[in-house]
């Protein structure tokens, strides 16, 4: 029965902690109020408990009229953790608190707050409470003093506050609390306004208002003595009337009650051994205040009047400055190109608000209208009675010599009038625009093909910035690979020289070079040449084993086992006949002239040699012809015309590789798609770009900054449609042009370059790169070399980098490849026993053609040391490592448009090598990857 007790106590015990952990997991909300009445000025807390919560949001403040809500401080947290019979279960809470502070007599109610615990939003109910103002009575008055009769709104005026507050004296200890004591009673709930800054800097300093003590009239307009407390503070008026005080509301806890402070101390003096009356506690004398009621007063105003700004004879560019104001500028660069940005920068400085005073609307001015300006409203710092700003224009066209005066307008209230002051005026050089050739480029009307095509069948193309706007834009293409072929002609021409060569000397060459002949001839030869029966023996022997390879026994090597190892080889293949012929006579051979007491007729075994070695070449002819297999063994062998044909073919094999290598370092992979469009969007994308691109043209001799702003604007959707994954050369030959007349040098390099990959032989693409490669600054030159073979080579670069970019790299490859075919043809023709004056018709061809090689060696050269990134930035710090926090090992100005060789990446830094050598890190949205 005992047991059986305790196990249903322990069943109860799982249950009820079973029921509780589920109680807790719920989280359990609620919220409260200190108090349902309260003082105007006095606040009551507010009080949001979270129970059993892992995780919970802060709920929003709730806004009530008349009432002041803020934080208490930071939520605090406490657990609990019990453990019954063994289990153990942990409850959190968490308690949010607030101050609520009523600013008038009334009924409030603070609303449902709603917020997530745990995920889920939970909903507390609202609450009421009322506030009641205390009775002041005669205890505190607080007055409003300007020092003028009239302001203007915005001109700074001087007031004075003054707070007076009756002393509290103690009838019963005849005690009357000082003024500092009084002031030490204003409550941390009072609202200052307009002095709150006052009132914040006197406490940083530890300081507060000195108060004294004067007679002042009550309501029933009896004297009374009052510690009345001054503050002074400049407030500047926003609104026109009389001044108002609604802001300010001072809140004091007045005494009801003085009494003995607790002494925390008076236990360890009792217990003293020397008696408490011999040494008492230094705190056990001390009086506090013990209690304590809320007054509140509000400020009443003198007769200061607030008058408007007037409107009449107000000036355009009048910003709302009241006081006295003078405006200095600063302009940095003073040189420039037309549409570059020019940084300019606005002082102000008086006697006014300087945080309320703003920048003249500089768009609007007529003096600048010369100048891109942004009319955007410009953010100013204010340092002691000044204030600056700052920002950027562009002027519009060269030939602009100054930044004209720039005015500002103020209201004087000294005057009652509208004055003017203006800046110095800027001198500055305005040159023409970088973009390239905008004289030529404005007014073209076709936007392709025409006019390219025709001018493309010239010597010299000049760059065209006329955009391709045909439908196929929008098509990825793949890269061309028309100029593969020129490699042929280099490799074929001396290859079938070579072979006319050969051909027309073989006799000549057959007996010179007996490895030449068959193995046919070279038997017959070898029996016709023999002096005796082993010369025959052995002669036959070879021809049979080089038609009949077969391998060799192990350990045996003497001429018996040979032959019988071919003929036996013979006979596998089917020739039993010739196999027993061949047997028998190489039987005879292998004895004397006298083996069989017979003389043998060598002539006549010659002869029956001869007729052995024919009878099986025409076996072998019959067979092959019938495509009787021969043994495994045999087939593993070649003879060298097929070894000679074969590498033949090879060598032809490997001249197209490489050519088709080289039309794939010349490819570029289609980009990855960072954004998806559909075909609707790409084309209305091409179609507002070309649209602004043209427009760009059309106000590009009149209006620089508008024309590069929509030359930017087309850029940008260009690039989208690039970033669509659209790889198409007239496309990043429109993007080249727009980044090239929007100053994006860097960019335009990188586009034209990935526009020829595509297709290497359009002449106006390699003449809008030359364009552009040629305002490239020369501060990142390759490193001088020094040495004269090193001159040497430096100069033919030089001459043949302007001989391709003047006639293009396909006129090169079009003189080679003639130049090629000219001469081998005359030599082959030569060779072939024709009549004719090599050193007179050939030199001219054959000196074309290794200028052509040469010039072509010198291209691949150059091309393989540019490097694979272009820069897109006019200044560019290397640094050491992958990071700004690294050291800066090097700085490239004007480094813009340069070609640099990438080595790592690393995030998203990449570490480079320029053209002299430096090597560092930059970010990766410095370059432009080709």
């Amino acid at each position: 029965m005992f047991h059986s007790n305790n196990y249903l106590q322990s069943i109860l015990a799982v249950i009820i902690l079973g029921m509780a952990g589920s109680s807790a997991s719920a989280g359990d909300v609620s919220m409260s109020v200190s108090s349902r009445e309260a003082y105007v000025g006095s606040p009551i807390q507010m009080q949001i408990s979270i129970n059993n919560a892992s995780d919970y949001e802060q709920p929003a403040l709730p806004q009530i009229d008349g009432v002041e809500v803020r934080s208490a401080g930071a939520p605090s947290q406490s657990s609990q953790v019990t453990i019954i019979n063994g289990r153990r279960t942990e409850s959190r809470s968490v308690v949010l608190r607030y101050l609520i502070t009523p600013r008038r007599a009334g009924t409030f109610e603070i609303p449902a707050l709603t917020f997530k615990v745990d995920g889920k939003k939970v909903q507390t109910e609202p609450l009421k409470f009322v506030a009641t103002k205390s009775e002041t009575g005669d205890l505190l008055f607080v007055e409003l003093a300007g020092k003028k009769e009239k302001v203007f709104v915005g001109q700074p005026l001087e007031m004075t506050l003054r707070i007076y507050i009756k002393p509290y004296r103690d009838q019963e200890r005849e005690l009357t609390l000082s003024e500092g004591d009084m002031w030490n009673m204003i409550s941390e709930h009072t609202t200052w306004g307009s002095f709150q800054k006052r009132i914040e800097e006197m406490a940083n300093n530890r300081q507060r208002p000195g108060g004294k003590e004067v007679l002042r009239k009550n309501d029933q307009g009896e004297e009374r003595a009052y510690y009345m407390y001054e503050i002074d503070a400049q407030v500047y008026p926003t609104k026109a009337g009389k001044i108002s005080g609604d802001d300010i509301q001072i809140v004091v806890n007045y005494p009801t009650g003085l009494g003995r402070s607790r002494d925390p101390f008076a236990s360890f003096f009792d217990d003293s051994p020397f008696g408490g009356s011999f040494m008492s506690s230094p705190f056990s004398n001390r009086l506090s205040v013990t209690s304590a009621r809320p007054v509140v007063a509000e400020a009443t105003v003198d007769t200061t009047e607030v008058l408007p700004v007037p409107t009449k004879g107000r000036p355009l560019d009048y910003r709302g400055a009241v006081g006295q104001y003078q405006i200095v500028t600063q302009a940095s660069p003073v040189n420039v190109h037309a549409g570059d940005s020019i940084t300019l920068n606005l002082g102000i400085i008086g006697t006014g608000p300087m945080e309320l005073v703003q920048a003249p609307p500089l768009s609007e001015l007529p003096e600048l209208k010369q100048f891109k300006i942004s009319n955007q409203p410009l953010a100013g710092y204010v340092k002691d009675d000044s204030k600056v700003f700052s920002t950027t224009i562009r002027p519009r066209q060269a030939g602009i010599t100054e930044i004209p005066a720039i005015p500002f307008s103020f209201f004087n209230p000294e005057t009652e009038k509208f004055e003017t002051v203006h800046s110095n005026p800027i001198a500055i050089t305005v040159e023409k625009a970088e973009s390239l050739a905008l004289d030529a480029i404005v007014g073209a009307k076709s936007t392709h093909s025409k006019a390219q095509d025709k001018a493309q069948s010239t010597a010299v193309l000049e760059p065209s910035f006329v955009n391709i706007d045909t439908p196929n834009v929008l098509t990825s293409q793949q890269p061309q690979t028309a100029w593969n072929w020129w490699w042929l002609s280099v490799i074929l021409p001396p290859v079938l020289w070579i072979m006319t060569l050969i051909t027309r000397n073989r006799h000549w060459l057959s007996k010179r070079m007996p490895s030449l002949r068959s193995p046919r001839k070279r038997c017959l030869n070898q029996i016709s040449s023999a002096t005796d029966q082993s010369a025959i023996a052995d002669a036959l022997l070879r021809y049979m084993q080089k038609l009949f390879p077969a391998k060799e026994a192990r350990g045996i090597a003497d001429g018996s086992s040979e032959s019988s190892l071919t003929i036996g080889t013979m006979r596998s293949a089917g020739l039993y006949e010739l196999a027993a012929e061949a047997e028998l006579l190489l039987e005879q051979l292998s004895h004397s002239y006298e083996s069989y007491g017979t003389r043998v007729d060598l002539e006549e075994q010659k002869a029956t040699a001869f007729d052995l070695v024919n009878r099986l070449n025409a076996r072998m002819q019959s067979q092959s012809k019938r495509k009787i297999s021969r043994p495994s063994v045999a087939r593993g062998r070649k003879s060298k015309r097929a070894r000679i044909a074969q590498s033949l073919v090879l060598l032809l094999g490997l001249a197209s590789m490489s050519t088709t290598a080289m039309a794939n370092e010349t490819a570029t992979t289609a980009p990855v798609p960072q954004v998806s469009l559909s075909q609707e969007q790409r084309e209305v994308l091409f179609k507002d770009a070309n649209a602004s691109y043209r427009e760009g043209l059309s106000l590009a001799k009149t209006d620089v900054v508008d024309a590069k702003d929509l030359f930017l604007k087309a850029a940008d959707k260009y690039q989208m449609l690039v970033d669509a994954g659209i790889s198409n050369a007239n496309l990043y030959f429109n993007l080249g042009n727009a980044y090239l007349q929007s100053d994006q040098l860097g960019r335009a390099i990188a586009n034209y370059e990935r526009a020829l990959k595509l297709q290497p032989d359009n002449r106006q693409f390699q003449a809008n790169l030359n364009a552009a490669e040629a305002m490239v600054q020369s501060a990142d030159t390759p490193q001088e070399l020094t040495g004269p073979d090193r001159n040497l080579m430096l100069r033919l670069e030089n001459v043949n980098s302007i001989l391709v970019k003047t006639v293009g790299p396909q006129v090169i490859i079009l003189a080679l490849v003639l130049s090629s075919l000219t001469f081998w043809g005359l030599v082959i023709w030569r060779t072939m026993g024709h009549q004719l004056s090599l050193w007179k018709f050939a030199t001219l061809p054959g000196l074309l053609l290794m200028a052509a090689l040469v010039s072509m060696y010198l291209q691949a050269e150059n091309t393989a040391e540019q490097g694979n990134a272009v820069i897109v930035e006019r200044h560019l710090q290397l640094h050491a490592g992958d990071g700004e926090q690294f050291a800066e090992v090097a700085k490239l100005d004007s480094a813009e448009g340069h070609r640099v060789q990438t080595l790592a990446h690393r995030g998203t830094w990449t570490q480079i090598q320029t053209g002299k050598g430096q090597i560092g890190w930059v970010p990766d949205q410095a370059l432009e990857l080709l």
